[in-house]
């Protein structure tokens, strides 16, 4: 059931180049993800990215209180794929289903849970807000940030597939949403159209408690030549694997690109890995948008042999506030391999409030 499948739903960083600010603007969290704040959810899922909205206002867009708010998002997904021409398999099922609970006790200090209750991971903070600083204090059990937070975790800069296959060690850097969130501590800080971001934690590869891992991320979120931007870096350390990368985006009129490079020492074997990913899309109207994408992953920069890239073709639809409907065709090649793998068809269907 997890055969090459996105998971866990994270942010839109497009919506953020589009608009040339932070994805914090959408989301409670201080890094964006998870839970919408009032903003995403009353103004952006209702009246921004659908195709056609409510001529009615819904009542309940996850606020108990002016204080509390709750949240899900549900995916499910249909999965067809070929290795005979003619012997197609399709396989649907519940990919995602994860609750939130937000909690704003004081102007200043906010409480945080998410759950996932396909997985039993379990994400939970506190946060405080350093307004000396314009930033925030964080502790709990999160995913370290870095990157671009993106909704795919099978592109190769996040997770890749989360079964193996192809006869490569891995298909992408260690993201996987398999891996639980960590015991951390981080901190942040806006500088004008900066954003900058520091956590230790636990051992988030590893897993163990005697293994820290430690991140940095740099984010600018602007205009520039009367174009939204986004750029930016990041880099890890846990023991002997280190993780660095750079990320970006620009938008102009319907035209949005955004792109990562990571390269990862240690992570598979002793050698250094490299992943990329650049995906180009065209807002056709309000809540159809066109993608275009390409994934490229190196087990090992100086060896020949270990890498694989992926071409993918698709297209979101928001037809209604809080409904999202994807269609995708992937086109896979391993370094090598003398049989062409079969393309790969997903639909997928998301809900959320």
């Amino acid at each position: 059931m997890f055969l090459a499948l996105p998971d866990a739903v994270w942010a839109i960083p497009r919506l953020a180049v589009q608009n040339g600010v932070s994805c914090v603007s959408c989301h409670v969290n201080p890094t964006g993800s998870g839970l919408r704040n009032e903003y995403g959810s009353s103004i952006v899922s209702l009246d921004e990215l659908s195709w056609k909205p409510l001529s009615k206002q819904p009542k309940f867009t996850g606020a108990l209180a002016d204080h509390l708010r709750i949240g899900t998002d549900l995916r499910m997904q249909t999965y067809i794929h070929s290795e005979d021409e003619d012997q197609w398999e399709r396989v649907s099922f519940p990919m995602q289903l994860e609750l939130y609970g937000h909690w704003q006790i004081t102007r200043s200090f906010q409480a945080y849970a998410a759950v996932d209750a396909l997985r039993s991971n379990t994400e939970g903070w506190i946060s405080m807000e350093v307004s000396r600083f314009n930033g925030f204090l964080r502790a709990g059990r999160m995913t370290p940030h870095f990157g671009l937070a993106l909704d795919d975790h099978t592109t190769f800069v996040r997770g890749g597939n989360i079964k193996m296959k192809n006869g490569l060690n891995a298909e992408g850097m260690i993201f996987s949403p398999m891996r639980s969130s960590v015991a951390t501590l981080e901190v942040g800080m806006n500088a004008g159209d900066f954003f900058l971001t520091a956590s230790v934690s636990d051992g988030y590869v590893a897993g163990e408690a005697g293994s820290k891992t430690f991140t940095g991320r740099v984010e600018y979120s602007g205009m520039f030549l009367e174009n939204s931007v986004l750029a930016g870096g990041s880099a890890m350390q846990e023991d002997d694997l280190f993780l660095v990368g750079i990320f970006g985006g620009a938008a102009r009129g319907p035209f949005t690109w955004m792109g990562e490079v990571d390269l990862a020492g240690n992570w598979v074997g002793d050698g250094t890995s490299l992943a990329s990913f650049s995906e180009l899309s065209y807002s056709l109207v309000q809540g159809v948008t066109l993608t275009t994408r390409y994934d490229f992953f190196d087990e090992d920069i100086d060896t020949s042999g270990s890498s694989i890239n992926r071409i993918t073709f698709g297209a979101e639809f928001f037809p209604i506030p809080f409904v999202e409907v994807r269609c995708q065709a992937r086109y896979t090649d391993v370094t090598g391999n003398s049989v062409a793998l079969k393309p790969e068809y997903l639909l997928l269907i998301h809900t959320w409030f």
